[in-house]
């Protein structure tokens, strides 16, 4: 997980020179490695922890905030300031800028991932209409929040088409490593996840087992989020097992981890 700042920048953007495509773009090696990626997308059934977004979005909203009200499905108040809560998860560029002009200062925009190189170079210019930008990707899933503190000028950008192959801006370097080097843990972890989860439905005594994970874990994820994790256990032994999916103990009562038994 990373939170990468993004400060003002005083970006050159010529639309003329924007590259359209007919369709979304494809996965950017840049950004994401191949080999992996092929792997990941080959998994028949991806394995997903906490499937409601709403948790997901508590989780990244609450690494950068204290205070945190919902006044709608579209507007939150954080830190006492309004902010406009836009879902970009068709990767239509045209909408989502059409989206940012509107009356509010402040957004936060939800990514399902980072994977192509134009959407990390729309997010770097946007640090050219806001004080600060702050990317910021969950440690669960793949799932991203981009947050735009402040607009301090309208959006010139004018995009004729949704689908955009490049937008002629160069991003630093290092935001394009730390987004792949967030991107690559992502998908390790999947991917070990779903060949602990093949071996462990090799019988019915282990699918029980799974069901006890996965219900486990679920509870510890939401107590993560909700800052509600236990640092000791006292519970009873018969509480306390290995998860395979996690590789360490876990009390399903206290929602403990510990990579060595607690008793």
């Amino acid at each position: 997980m990373s939170i990468i700042t993004l400060a003002n920048k005083d970006l050159l953007i010529e639309c003329e020179n924007f590259i359209y495509s007919k369709c979304s773009s494809r996965p950017s090696k840049s950004v994401i490695d191949p080999e992996k990626y092929t792997k990941y997308k080959n998994i028949k059934q991806t394995f997903i922890f906490l499937d409601d977004s709403e948790d997901l979005f508590m989780e990244c909203i609450s690494y950068i905030f204290n205070t945190i009200t919902r006044v709608n499905k579209s507007v939150y108040i954080l830190n006492n300031d309004s902010y406009k809560i836009i879902n970009f998860t068709d990767n239509k560029f045209k909408i989502l800028t059409d989206q940012l002009r509107d009356k509010y200062n402040n957004y936060v925009i939800i990514l399902k991932d980072i994977y192509t190189y134009p959407k990390i170079q729309y997010i770097y210019m946007l640090s050219n209409f806001f004080t600060e930008v702050k990317i910021v990707m969950s440690q669960i899933m793949s799932y991203s929040i981009i947050v735009c503190y402040k607009k301090i000028k309208e959006f010139e950008i004018q995009i004729k088409d949704n689908y955009i192959k490049d937008f002629d801006i160069k991003v630093d370097e290092t935001v394009v490593k730390q987004i792949k080097s967030d991107n690559k843990n992502f998908l390790e972890n999947a991917i070990r996840i779903n060949d602990n989860i093949s071996n462990m439905c090799k019988s019915l005594s282990e699918i029980s087992n799974l069901n006890r994970e996965t219900y486990t874990i679920n509870k510890y994820y939401k107590a993560f989020i909700n800052r509600e994790c236990n640092i000791y256990c006292d519970c009873k032994i018969n509480n306390i097992f290995y998860s395979n999916l996690f590789q360490c103990y876990i009390c399903e009562k206290c929602l403990v981890l510990s990579r060595l038994f607690l008793f």
